[in-house]
């Protein structure tokens, strides 16, 4: 497989949306984002290659929010300056590291500038789109809330807000079904972009999944590069299993994705500094449920390698989790992941504790063996290169 069909819609909705599950208040809120600016670039005029590039950064404009802390601050009105260009800047950061989305790097970056008139049109429009999302009231008719919106944002037009964009927000106002679709989720933004669904070369796909790792592995203190250093081990046992190079590939990748229902989950819980209450402990098990759905939303390609990533806590006997899976319905490659995932965990230094040493890594991985939960061929494999996986692990350290 050179090319891995996928909705680029779909793909950064996928992760986008992930850290919005936990907050009822800001579920889709990106999505909303994108269907306002969507409709505001439609009567500015925008080009269609600017309506692409204007919802594709509408998606991805809170992707440097780490924690709700920092999401809940951006719930203001009009949040203090310095909480808002911290995640600007970290987002910034994140996309300049790949080809994909660097072009759309600066305009994440500029997305709560206040008007000047430099200021390019998309962060502007991104800015009232944002601010317009903030401000209806979810559990009000939208409907009736248009009056009072019009009157805050022409109080602070040609201050905070470009007067061009709040002009063409209030023609827009004047369409009840953009309200109504937004009310009622039928967000109106992809219609027509051919561009938003294609082929993603291996390495495209890849370099979308090391930025989603560095997101969840940001998210806590305590993993460190977790995600990338389950990749590398998942990747040096395929390859030692006698593995395609495509195959190894996709194991890599599904890796760096594994974890990324782990976005899902509230910061008190993921960011917990030792063991985790009964129901803590609920709640973080839904991380991989979420990381299977995410994943396979990406496109036509995804539903087998949302299975090798998100099944790395199923267990042959079928004590697992979260979908009680047995080793017949578990391919080796998702077998191979919980190994991986495991072995890595049990290596990696914590804050609360320091990495285990091989002799007592080897002895939890044959205990798990014989209490039926990994595969006894590829635990021997990983035991017989623990001096080399612990490189692996000390290289993400």
């Amino acid at each position: 497989m050179p090319f891995f069909e996928a909705d680029m819609i779909a793909t950064i909705r996928s992760f986008t949306r992930a850290a919005d599950i936990n907050k009822e208040s800001f579920l889709d809120h990106a999505e909303r984002v994108a269907h306002i600016a969507h409709r505001l670039g439609r009567t500015l005029g925008l080009a269609e290659d600017e309506l692409s590039e204007l919802v594709l950064s509408s998606l991805l404009h809170d992707v440097g929010i780490l924690t709700t802390d920092e999401q809940l601050a951006l719930a203001d009105l009009e949040p203090v300056k310095e909480r808002v260009s911290a995640h600007c800047h970290r987002g910034w950061q994140f996309l300049q590291t790949t080809t994909l989305f660097s072009p759309l790097a600066q305009n994440i970056l500029e997305h709560h500038d206040f008007y000047t008139p430099g200021l390019r049109l998309i962060p502007a429009i991104i800015h009232v789109a944002d601010r317009v999302d903030i401000i209806l009231d979810k559990g009000l008719y939208y409907l009736w809330q248009i009056d009072d919106l019009l009157s805050y944002f022409e109080s602070r037009k040609g201050d905070v807000f470009s007067p061009e964009v709040v002009e063409a927000l209030e023609n827009v106002a004047q369409i009840p079904s953009v309200w109504l679709d937004l009310q009622y989720g039928h967000y109106q933004y992809a219609n027509g972009y051919a561009a938003f669904r294609r082929s993603l070369t291996l390495d495209e796909l890849e370099e979308l999944a090391k930025l989603i790792a560095t997101i969840v592995d940001a998210k806590s203190p305590w993993t460190g590069d977790h995600s990338k250093g389950v990749a590398d081990v998942a990747e040096f046992l395929a390859l030692k299993s006698g593995m395609p190079a495509e195959r190894v590939r996709l194991i890599k990748i599904a890796g760096l994705l594994h974890d990324i229902g782990k976005l899902a989950v509230p910061d008190e819980i993921l960011m917990h500094p030792g063991g985790l209450s009964r129901h803590q402990r609920a709640v973080m098990q839904q991380h991989t449920y979420h990381t299977y759905y995410l994943i396979k939303d990406i496109g036509p390609d995804a539903e087998q390698l949302a299975g090798w990533a998100a099944f790395h806590h199923e267990r042959l006997n079928g004590t697992g989790y979260p979908f009680g899976l047995t080793g017949e319905q578990l391919d080796l490659e998702a077998r191979l992941m919980a190994v991986a995932d495991i072995t890595q965990s049990l290596l990696e230094t914590r804050p609360y504790r320091p990495g285990m040493p091989k002799e007592k890594v080897a002895g939890i991985l044959r205990n798990n063996v014989e209490a039926g939960h990994i595969d006894p061929d590829l635990t021997e494999l990983a035991i017989s290169h623990l001096d080399e996986i612990m490189s692996i692990v000390d290289r993400h350290r």
